[in-house]
C-alpha cells in the first residue's frame, strides 16, 4: 500500500500541474474481485467540470467520436523517486486510441480518417493499478462518446479530466456497421441522444477559458 501511494502522489502531482489544478487529494484504492484495482484521484480543477459550458468552453474541440480500438498505453513524466525498497522510476500513464469522429460540435475534425486520441490515466506501467480522476472513466472500444479535447502544441488530442469522455447513449451505432452508415444516418441518430443535445446547447452557450491553444494537425478547416 506505501508503494501505491507513493506512485500516485507522483501521478497527480504530474497530472495536476499538466491540467492546470491544484490541492489534490487521494482516493483509497477500489478493489474488486478478479480484476486489477483502481485508484481515483480528487483533484481542483481550473474550470467546473461539472458544468457542460465551461468543459466545452476549455476544449478546443468537442465531437461525438466512435472507439477503434485501444492501441497501447504511453508512460511520461519519469521520475526516480525514493521507496522502501529504493530508487525507484514513475511515470504517468496515458492511454492511446484510435477514434473515427461521428460528427463535429466544436471545431472541424476530419472524418473520413482514424484519428489517434490520448486520454490521461489508464494502467500503471507495472500493471499493478488503474489510475483515474475521481468520476472519471476510459473510453471502451466499439462505443460511441462525446469527447471534449485540448490540442498539445504538437498537433495531438488530448482528452483528460472528469465528463471529458460522455458515453452516448444508443445501440444505433453497436447494431450496426460505421462504415456502412451514411453521413446523414448518423447525424439522424446522434440528434436524438440526449448526449449529443446537451452538448450541442453547451457550445451554444460556452464560456471560454482564457488560454493558449492549438490547432489539431487533423483539422479538416
Amino acid at each position: 500500500m506505501k508503494k501505491i501511494f507513493i506512485f500516485l502522489s507522483l501521478f497527480t502531482t504530474v497530472a495536476i500541474l499538466a491540467s492546470g489544478c491544484s490541492n489534490p487529494k487521494i482516493d483509497k484504492n477500489i478493489t474488486k474481485s478478479g480484476e486489477v484495482p483502481t485508484s481515483y484521484l480528487h483533484a481542483s480543477f481550473d474550470i467546473n467540470v461539472d458544468n457542460p459550458k465551461e468543459v466545452v468552453g476549455f476544449a478546443d474541440y468537442v465531437f461525438v467520436g466512435f472507439v477503434e480500438e485501444m492501441t497501447g498505453t504511453d508512460y511520461k513524466f519519469p521520475v526516480t523517486k525514493e521507496t522502501e525498497d529504493g530508487p525507484k522510476e514513475l511515470t504517468s500513464p496515458y492511454t492511446n486510441y484510435s477514434i473515427k469522429v461521428l460528427d463535429n460540435i466544436k471545431g472541424n475534425l476530419q472524418k473520413d480518417v482514424s484519428i489517434p486520441i490520448q486520454k490521461s490515466g489508464g494502467l500503471s506501467e507495472d500493471k499493478s493499478i488503474y489510475l483515474l480522476y475521481e468520476d472519471d472513466s476510459l473510453p471502451q472500444k466499439g462505443k460511441a462518446y462525446v469527447f471534449t479535447a485540448a490540442t498539445q502544441p504538437d498537433g495531438s488530442l488530448l482528452v483528460s479530466g472528469p465528463n471529458s469522455n460522455i458515453e452516448v447513449n444508443t445501440d444505433f451505432f453497436s447494431k450496426n456497421s460505421i462504415q456502412a452508415l451514411s453521413e446523414e444516418s448518423i447525424v439522424n441518430a446522434l440528434t436524438k441522444t440526449d448526449e449529443y443535445k446537451e452538448y450541442q446547447d453547451a457550445y451554444q452557450n460556452e464560456i471560454v477559458k482564457d488560454r493558449k491553444r492549438f490547432a489539431s494537425e487533423y483539422d479538416a478547416s
